[in-house]
């Protein structure tokens, strides 16, 4: 499980902001290297990726600090498996990759 607030936030993240094609294809590639890996490789490298991009890993962090701050009203969340973040934020960039590509 994670409790990585950054990794938790990338799903909702990749869906609902602006993002150029070549940063989702190159984050495609990423998660589709480690789709047959444990967990721990998982969010290590989404972790490395998130460190050698660091201006997304900024609108990240600014993200989720607004989205914490609109949640706090509502339950707290549970933790959440390493593999449910994964395969929500591989299903994001896919549809966001479709999204633009169909948009061109």
């Amino acid at each position: 499980m994670t409790t990585d607030s950054l990794l938790l936030a990338f799903p909702n993240f990749v869906k609902s902001q602006s993002i150029e094609i070549d940063i989702l294809r190159k984050l495609d590639r990423a998660l589709e290297s480690v789709s047959s890996e444990p967990s721990q490789n998982t969010e290590e490298t989404l972790n490395e990726w998130l460190c050698n991009h660091e201006d997304i890993t900024d609108r990240l962090r600014e993200f989720e600090e607004n989205t914490r701050e609109i949640t706090k009203v509502k339950a707290p969340q549970p933790k959440t498996g390493v593999a449910n973040v994964f395969q929500e934020l591989r299903e994001a960039v896919k549809q966001k990759l479709k999204e633009i590509e169909n948009g061109k």
